[in-house]
């Protein structure tokens, strides 16, 4: 019997937000799969997949496509869109889309994330505010008003449908935004605290992709925050965290550095312009420094 699959980013307010948007829309029959890079893809045969916030590298993607009845991608990952260039874009709406079960069609756009994607390909109406404090951080923008005090406060849930959907009543609310702001300072102090202990303890110079950068230990948490405040005067910064699968680093840069998703790409990773990531294996410490001529 065909179902619909919803892959998302794994380990992302962004990639969790867009697979929340799909189950508002959709509803709770659809079986939502969280996937990381180098993740092998579950069993699609016969059914409608959707990718958000993600894709599978082209052989991989190929290998989907053979069995699906359809498949969709809303991704706006730079690497992802140069690797999978050429394929077809979604000619019409959802309801579309499964009539005539394109196998497999992609939407890119560099300048939503992809929660803001997926509300406005599946959702009726102006987006909830979540799906755009989402996208400010993700983006790395921080161009909405309190911004920093309402992710710091998204940040500090776990990510679960009940949970999405409270913060997304909450926000929606004028008289809450404010309540939510004002729990998000003490969550942000306590934060950017943590921030300043892990640079102070564990920041030293890596080269990566030819540049060498500030680089610290930091957990999924702390990553992307912690590579930020680094990356202030620098080409870009990194973090990174030891897993299962090796050691995974986090690429951040301001707006005067550099496009990190073409240095991830160096190493079979990807992102946008100011956020990437790639895996290495254990202990690896960057590239050797290039010797100094006498």
């Amino acid at each position: 019997m065909t179902h619909t699959i919803c892959i998302y980013h794994a380990n992302c307010a962004d990639g969790f937000t867009a697979a929340w948007c799909v189950r508002c829309a959709l509803g709770d029959h659809v079986e939502f799969v969280p996937a990381g890079y180098g993740d092998a893809p579950p069993d699609v045969t016969g059914h409608d997949v959707i990718i958000v916030d993600f894709s599978y590298k082209r052989p991989v993607l190929e290998r989907m496509a053979q069995t699906a009845r359809s498949i969709l991608i809303l991704d706006h990952h730079k690497t992802a869109q140069a690797d999978l260039r050429g394929l077809p874009q979604p000619a019409g709406d959802w309801t579309f889309h499964r009539h005539v079960a394109g196998n497999p069609v992609a939407l890119f756009d560099m300048q939503r994330s992809g929660a803001q994607m997926a509300w406005d390909y599946f959702c009726v109406g102006a987006r909830d505010r979540l799906v755009d404090y989402v996208a400010d951080r993700d983006l790395w923008r921080w161009k909405i008003d309190q911004s920093r005090e309402i992710n710091a406060v998204i940040g500090s849930h776990e990510m679960t449908w009940d949970t999405w959907h409270d913060l997304a009543a909450r926000l929606q609310a004028d008289a809450d935004i404010e309540r939510v702001a004002a729990e998000g300072e003490a969550i942000l102090r306590a934060h950017d605290k943590l921030v300043r202990q892990v640079i102070d303890v564990s920041q030293r110079r890596m080269v990566i992709g030819g540049h060498d950068v500030p680089v610290a230990a930091a957990p999924y948490a702390l990553a992307s925050d912690t590579a930020g405040t680094m990356a202030e005067g620098e080409p870009f910064a990194a973090t990174y965290v030891d897993g299962l699968k090796g050691r995974a680093f986090s690429l951040r840069s301001r707006a005067d550095g550099l496009d990190v998703s073409e240095i991830a790409a160096i190493y079979g990773g990807g992102g946008h312009r100011g956020a990437a990531g790639f895996l290495m294996p254990h202990g690896w410490e960057g590239e050797a420094a290039p010797t100094q001529p006498r």
